[in-house]
């Protein structure tokens, strides 16, 4: 097999995870996956990606002049005020993905075209996801933070989110005179595990205890202190580090099979290594013991975790790093995940929302005399994103534990 071809993990009738559709069944139905949509891009400032003008993306600000306080004398001319620009630049970066299948798993497959292998909806969907996890990070690495309760710094972390804590952030925008988000409020997104413990506050307020009840935002779930907040699965949680970056520091349940997890991403030794060193993961709310980790590719790698068969882990599940976050020895007191929960005002961030995605079909033989027999077809999506935040005080950003019981 050529080195190309291993690239391109082909989908075959022999593919284990092609294996429903080789099996004879009297009726088939498709189950709804979890459908995710653009939630960040339409707060920040939309920019253009375009060609032939290099990669740099620069967002240039006058600052205010001094306020002219003195009062003028007659006949002589004042001093000048100078005008003071600054620039933060940017590049926009190129994702993509495909999936591969044959000819004969074209032809063999029972019924896969109009109901199960809709592979453009597979693939907008991972478009949406990839660009909405990266926004997440980008977002949480803002420099306003706010610590929950008396804390100053995340190692001092020992308690949940309260609304005083959401009081003293908007204040702080509001000092800044940051315009709100949308025109009217401030928006926030606020991790599931959060609302569990904001709704336990005295001073929460549901939605429908206010005159004008409309929710504008899909996940809306209430608005305090001119603050719109939207209940957001993906809000960033600093889960560890012992999954990295370049998996988005998390990994997909692909099956399990007894005590054995079975993930989508690629494990190499090392990540494999650090896994099973660590020895503990998190998935579904809950910490797991990880035996063994066996290094692998497109879901073959998987993770022994004791007692798995026995519990409720099922396919598409996310799997994180179960020992708490920790970054150059510092980590909450409790060494629990930190949740981050982000409060933006207009503007806070550019971005090039999904103006330069493409959806990419390579059908059967489109290789010319790289596919010779008409053998091998791809799907793929393909496109620049850009996520920058430009104003630091035009955003905050709450950090604190989550106690779901």
């Amino acid at each position: 097999m050529t080195q190309t071809e291993t690239n391109l993990n082909m989908n075959m009738t022999s593919s284990s995870g092609m294996a429903p559709l080789m099996e004879a069944v009297l009726n088939r139905y498709v189950r709804e996956g979890n459908k995710t949509l653009r939630k960040y891009s339409r707060f920040g400032q939309t920019v253009d990606i375009p060609k032939g003008k290099t990669k740099t993306i620069a967002f240039d600000k006058m600052s205010p002049l001094p306020k002219a306080a003195a009062p003028l004398t007659e006949g002589v001319t004042p001093v000048g005020a100078a005008v003071n620009i600054t620039r933060i630049t940017g590049t926009p970066e190129q994702y993509g993905n495909y999936v591969s299948y044959t000819d004969q798993l074209d032809f063999f497959a029972h019924d896969p075209s109009p109901e199960v292998l809709k592979y453009t909806d597979l693939l907008k969907e991972n478009q949406l996801e990839t660009f909405e996890k990266l926004d997440a990070m980008e977002l949480a690495s803002g420099l306003n933070v706010f610590y929950a309760g008396t804390a100053t710094s995340r190692g001092e972390l020992t308690d949940v989110l309260t609304v005083k804590d959401i009081r003293r952030a908007v204040t702080s925008l509001k000092r800044n005179k940051v315009q709100p988000a949308d025109g009217k409020d401030y928006i926030c997104f606020i991790h599931p595990d959060v609302v569990y413990n904001i709704w336990n506050d005295s001073e929460w307020r549901q939605p429908h205890t206010y005159s004008d009840t409309t929710e504008l935002y899909s996940g809306e779930i209430g608005r305090l202190f001119g603050v719109r907040f939207i209940e957001d699965p993906d809000a960033y949680v600093f889960y560890g580090s012992v999954i990295p970056d370049k998996l988005a520091n998390e990994l997909t349940v692909v099956k399990v099979s007894g005590n054995k997890v079975y993930v989508a991403e690629t494990l190499d030794s090392t990540t494999a290594g650090n896994i099973a060193t660590e020895g503990k993961v998190y998935i579904n709310g809950k910490t797991y013991t990880v035996s063994g980790a066996t290094a692998g590719s497109n879901g073959s790698a998987y993770l022994t975790i004791t007692g798995a068969s026995s519990e409720l882990i099922e396919p598409d599940m996310k799997i994180y790093d179960g020992e708490g976050y920790s970054s150059m020895s510092e980590e909450a007191a409790t060494g629990q995940r930190i949740y981050s929960t982000v409060i933006l005002g207009k503007n806070a961030f550019g971005t090039s929302g999904d103006k330069t995605v493409e959806l990419i079909n390579k059908s059967l033989g489109s290789a010319g005399t790289g596919d010779p027999l008409n053998q091998r077809g791809t799907y793929g999506w393909k496109g620049y994103r850009f996520f920058k935040i430009i104003e630091q005080t035009k955003m905050c950003r709450i950090e604190s534990l989550a106690s779901v019981s």
